[in-house]
Formats: structure tokens, sequence, C-alpha cells
């Protein structure tokens, strides 16, 4: 059997020459799990390493790992958790609001000014002072959203939630550096380009992702993804609200 990593003949559990193991097989549940609980428990190497290949070429490096190239790269959880937890601690020690607190901000003005408080405040805060749970906790609903607009090409839902750790902390890291651009130079065109710079990236991962597909065809269906999200984080939003406004009745 060869390495997926490197390769190399493999006659043993663990390549000779890469180290990893040869039982890596196609993200299932029982993988996903053990990733997950690798992620939490478990730093592990190849950070700036991903980091780069996933500026560079994005396409090439996730489906590397998702044919089972994982050697060399930084796991997803752990990526994810890394760099959103980097921006958080970047925005606290520079004293700069991040894209949510500035959404928040705008939305609590609107509130005041028109005399309304509602349910949606109470979500809204708890998703922007818990990031990183949001972040995660919203996850499955941008991957399911992703694997609606792009299932024809074979990935399952649980390899776009791969995906999009790798998309969500590479865009945690580029909201990162506008924050401390910010904090450097006072200009708050970092602030308003960050939101855009991120999206774009979302753009370039799925172009060269899903490069067998027709360039029209790639826009669309990332356009598509965003809508479904939007759709879906609404209904979440109303379904919170109404769970609230329950518990307060009770």
């Amino acid at each position: 059997m060869n390495c997926k990593n490197c390769g190399n003949l493999v006659e043993e559990n663990f390549c000779g020459n890469c180290g990893q193991s040869i039982k890596i097989s196609r993200i299932n549940f029982s993988g996903f799990i053990n990733d997950l609980s690798d992620s939490v428990f478990q730093v592990n190497r190849g950070l700036f390493f991903t980091i780069w290949e996933l500026i560079v070429r994005p396409g090439i490096a996730i489906k590397n790992f998702l044919q089972g190239k994982r050697k060399p790269y930084f796991k997803p959880f752990a990526f994810l958790l890394t760099t959103s937890t980097f921006y958080f601690l970047l925005a606290e020690f520079t004293d700069q609001s991040t894209w949510l607190d500035s959404f928040y901000s705008g939305w609590i003005s609107g509130a005041s000014d028109l005399n309304q408080e509602s349910n949606a405040e109470k979500v809204l805060s708890w998703f922007v002072y818990n990031f990183r749970i949001s972040t995660l906790f919203l996850l499955p609903v941008y991957s399911f959203a992703c694997f609606l607009s792009f299932r024809k090409f074979g990935f399952n839902f649980l390899e776009f939630i791969v995906i999009n750790c790798y998309v969500s902390g590479q865009q945690a890291l580029i909201y990162g550096i506008c924050t401390l651009g910010e904090a450097l130079f006072q200009n708050q065109l970092f602030e308003s380009s960050s939101f855009f710079l991120s999206t774009g990236y979302a753009f370039w991962v799925f172009w060269k992702l899903f490069d067998q597909a027709k360039p029209a065809g790639r826009v669309f269906r990332t356009l598509l993804t965003y809508l479904l999200y939007l759709t879906f984080g609404t209904l979440l939003l109303f379904a919170a609200m109404a769970v609230i406004t329950l518990a307060q009745k009770i």
C-alpha cells in the first residue's frame, strides 16, 4: 500500500518516510469526531504552511487534505479555533472593534432611534460576545448551504464542514490583519475593507476548488451559497426569538 501523503510504499501501520498512518479514509462520521477531538486536545504542526497554502493554492491544499494528504496541514478545527482566537485577542489588545461589534452597534443604534427593543437584540448580543462559539455554531449552517449549492461535485456534508473550517479560519486571519492595520495606521479603510476581502477570499477558494465547473457556474453557486446561508440564518434568528419569547411566557 502506498502512503496517501507522500506516496511511499508502506508495509506497516505508519509510513516510514513521513510518519502518517495508512488508516486514512474519506471524511466520515467517526473520522470527523476523531479529528474534532484531536483539534481540541492536541496542538499540531503546520500552521504557517497551511496559511500559505490556503493563500496561494487553496483548491489544491483542500483537495490534498480531503484525499488523504494530511500530514503537512494544520487540522481544520484547530485552525479555525486558533485564527479566530488570534483575531479577537488582537482586537482586545489594540482596543479596536471587530466587524461584529460594529454590526451590533449599528443594530442597537437603529433600535434606540425607533424606541424598539426585541429579542433579536438578545440573540445578536450573544453571537457578538461569544464569537468563537457562534462561529462553530453557524459553521454547519454555512456548510449545508455549500452542500446544497455544490452538491453535484461529490463532496459530502462533513467534507464541506472541513472545507469551511479552513475558509472561516483564513477569513478570521484576514479580519485580524485588518484590525492590526487599523490600529497601526488609524485608518477606517482597513475595517471597511475587511468584509470585502474575506468574502472575496471565499469566492477565490470556491473558484479554485471547483475549477472543473464553468466560470459562470462557480460564481452563481457561490452567490447561491451566501443567499441560502442568509435565508437559513434568518430562520434561525426567528426560531431563537420564538424560543426566548416562549420562555418568557412560561
